[in-house]
């Protein structure tokens, strides 16, 4: 998931949990609890498919030939 929808989502879900607290529907310490939760989540490494087990970098020569 990109960053920036990750942190619209933990920007939401702080909102929604300000919003409980604002209607006396949760006490601040669950609240606060549950932002620091999606801090937490929001932070969290994104996934590893796309990374390579060796740490070598690999490049790729493109459109060069050998000369005469």
């Amino acid at each position: 998931m990109p960053t920036p929808l990750r942190l619209v989502l933990w920007i939401v879900w702080c909102g929604a949990m300000g919003w409980l607290w604002w209607a006396h529907w949760m006490n601040a310490g669950p609240v606060l609890a549950a932002c620091a939760l999606g801090l937490v989540l929001f932070a969290w490494p994104g996934s590893t498919a796309r990374r390579r087990r060796g740490g070598e970098l690999r490049y790729v020569e493109m459109a060069k030939h050998p000369i005469a």
